[in-house]
């Protein structure tokens, strides 16, 4: 059994602004997944809002901002 540890700018459940070349996405939503290839690539998978089941995985690091918490 091997333990990776990596660490990435957004985690599970991070709010999300995502404006997506490489998907063809934009819009808001909430890190549901995080993927690291064997190249060290990391990407996302988001579940956009609006709707359970709309999630769109490939969602690059450097495609995505943070959005601002309510005060």
């Amino acid at each position: 059994m091997h333990t990776l540890t990596v660490q990435t700018k957004f985690t599970f459940g991070d709010r999300v602004r995502v404006n997506s070349f490489t998907q063809r996405r934009k819009g808001t939503g909430t890190v549901e997944a995080i993927m690291l290839d064997r190249y060290g690539q990391t990407s996302y998978m988001i579940g956009f809002d609006g709707s359970e089941e709309d999630f769109q995985p490939g969602i690059l690091e450097s495609e995505m901002t943070m959005l601002e918490e309510a005060s």
